[in-house]
């Protein structure tokens, strides 16, 4: 009898040893466990989406994407920022100073924020590009940085690009140029070219500010006559063969062989640049030769 309860007095020692083991290691999963799954939600960094934006030539708004990388805030975040210039004057199209704050919102879940600035002044047409930098320099809350490295991007660059005015100066694409093919078909099909490569000398259209004028050898193997030729700047910012190019051949009783304006996308004008330009057309519009082709002739200046 007296063994018997020994042993139960030995088991009743084991037991309670098992039994404040047991507590301790779970005590300790769980602060452990409390420490892994309950991070500081509130810390993180912000940075900018990107490095540059180019507005639109009458754009009334540039949006500015910032990424907003923290878990949790609250209270929102305020972001702030400086503007300075790269290239002009940047205080023509954009009011309110050299500085300025943008809100991230706790109620959008996107975890992104913009900057957003009015644009003004840009419906006039104006032969320059005018660029700023956007530099992050502050941001609300406690454990939020600007960045998380170096490789964040802390600055980003607006550009403001040239506008095409309604009518373009009498010095836009005018003087001499050299013409060669880009794409064509019947010309090089048959040892020639559709333009025959050389210079050509643009000039404003007698009747129309917004066209140039030029002659140019057209299928020069079988057309001794140089052909006039016609080109748009179209206001909706597209460079177009206007009215058609006749060389006075055919391939069947179809119609003549021509040169039309292209039917599909046109090759865009830029009022600060008429070094080069390329212009799409419809080659054999009347199928004359195998037609319709899809053709195109680059002038640069010379």
């Amino acid at each position: 009898m007296i063994t018997i309860i020994k042993k139960l007095n030995t088991m009743k020692k084991y037991i309670k040893i098992v039994a404040l083991f047991c507590v301790t290691v779970f005590l300790f999963n769980c602060n452990e466990d409390d420490n892994y799954v309950s991070p500081d939600t509130s810390s993180g960094w912000v940075e900018f989406a990107g490095t540059a934006t180019t507005t639109g030539q009458t754009s009334p708004l540039v949006t500015i994407p910032l990424s907003v990388n923290v878990p949790v805030y609250r209270d929102g975040l305020d972001i702030s920022y400086t503007i300075t210039p790269v290239e002009g004057d940047y205080t023509q199209f954009i009011s309110g100073g050299a500085t300025g704050t943008a809100f991230a919102n706790p109620a959008d879940y996107s975890r992104t924020t913009t900057i957003d600035l009015e644009l003004m002044n840009m419906e006039e047409g104006r032969d320059f590009v005018t660029s700023f930098d956007i530099t992050l320099t502050a941001v609300s809350g406690q454990n939020v940085s600007l960045g998380l490295d170096e490789t964040s991007v802390l600055v980003h660059r607006v550009t403001i690009p040239c506008s095409n005015p309604e009518s373009i100066p009498a010095t836009y694409f005018v003087g001499d140029y050299a013409i060669s093919d880009v794409a064509a078909t019947i010309g090089p099909g048959n040892g020639t070219e559709n333009f025959a490569a050389g210079t050509v000398t643009l000039s404003v259209d007698p009747t129309d500010p917004n066209k140039r004028v030029f002659t140019a050898s057209v299928l020069p193997a079988f057309n001794a006559q140089p052909e006039i030729v016609v080109i748009e700047f179209s206001t909706d910012n597209t460079a177009k063969l206007d009215g058609f190019v006749d060389p006075g051949l055919a391939c069947s009783a179809a119609g003549p062989y021509i040169f039309t304006a292209s039917t599909g996308t046109n090759n865009p004008w830029d009022i600060c640049n008429d070094q080069t330009i390329t212009i799409q057309y419809t080659e054999d519009p009347n199928a004359s030769c195998g037609g319709p082709f899809a053709s195109s002739f680059s002038l640069t200046k010379i």
